[in-house]
């Protein structure tokens, strides 16, 4: 619809202050924007790259509005963090501290819950997880897909639980 050349992943390329090559006023972000980092590779399609680029861009469309220069894009990398089981999880914070287990569990907990907007959203979020520990309800992780091996066809139930 941008009558734009198209860049690997069929991403839309943009100018380190996320607006559109070719196209003045049109901004791009997330997992659509094609911008490549300091060392020359795309930035990763992650929530933290596309929030980070989100407020540039607004901020960038009110800089114009203005007549004060745009800002260019600087991605601040935090780390990354995976839970990996009941209480456990993994944490590489700011690229620097490594922790695991349940402290790195509560850490994943804690900082999710921070970045939630709303305290209600964060009330209702910690009451289901709360929930979901004491009761050992999974039903939200489940997922069916249809099978076709041998081992289901014997079966009269063509799904399986994956989960």
């Amino acid at each position: 619809m941008l009558d734009v050349p198209l860049a690997a992943g069929k991403r839309v390329p943009v100018k380190v202050t996320t607006e559109v090559i070719g196209r003045k006023g049109i901004y791009v972000v997330g997992d659509m924007a094609y911008l490549l980092d300091p060392d020359g590779r795309p930035y990763p399609m992650l929530i933290p790259v596309a929030q980070q680029q989100g407020i540039l861009a607004a901020n960038n469309i009110l800089r114009r509005i203005v007549g004060q220069p745009q800002q260019p894009f600087r991605y601040s990398d935090r780390g990354t963090m995976a839970t990996i089981g009941r209480s456990r999880a993994v944490a590489f914070l700011f690229n620097r501290v490594q922790v695991s287990g349940y402290f790195a569990w509560i850490v994943w907990l804690g900082l999710h819950l921070l970045t939630l907007m709303g305290f209600r959203n964060r009330l209702a979020v910690a009451l289901n997880w709360v929930w979901n520990y004491w009761t050992y309800d999974r039903s939200v992780r489940v997922i069916l897909e249809r099978s076709s091996t041998p081992e289901t066809e014997a079966h009269d139930d063509p799904l399986r639980r994956v989960a």
